[in-house]
């Protein structure tokens, strides 16, 4: 019967191996576009839509994708996107 008390333990334990594998989850290409568009929406002027948004692989291995969001305005607005999703700052000097 005392393997009745750690039951407890051991749900705590899959719930943190199940949230665990979850956050080590890589977003998909599409995921990732999403998300930086709807940024975009957020500080674009009016008129902006999702559709202004455009990604590209980027040549530095470093560097996952290049989102670009276009207004018809002129405005452009570029995303540099790190190998897990994370937001990147424009990578300086030549590109290898």
């Amino acid at each position: 019967m005392r393997w009745f008390y750690f039951l407890p333990v051991a749900v705590l334990v899959a719930y943190a191996a199940y949230l665990g594998w979850q956050r080590g989850q890589l977003p998909s290409e599409t995921e990732i576009i999403n998300r930086y568009a709807a940024l975009y929406l957020e500080m674009a002027p009016e008129g902006a839509a999702l559709t202004d948004c455009a990604a590209a692989p980027h040549p530095n291995a470093g560097v996952r994708m290049v989102i670009t969001c276009s207004h018809a305005s002129g405005l452009v607005t570029t995303y540099f996107v790190g190998p897990r999703g994370e937001a990147l700052p424009e990578p300086q000097g030549p590109t290898a």
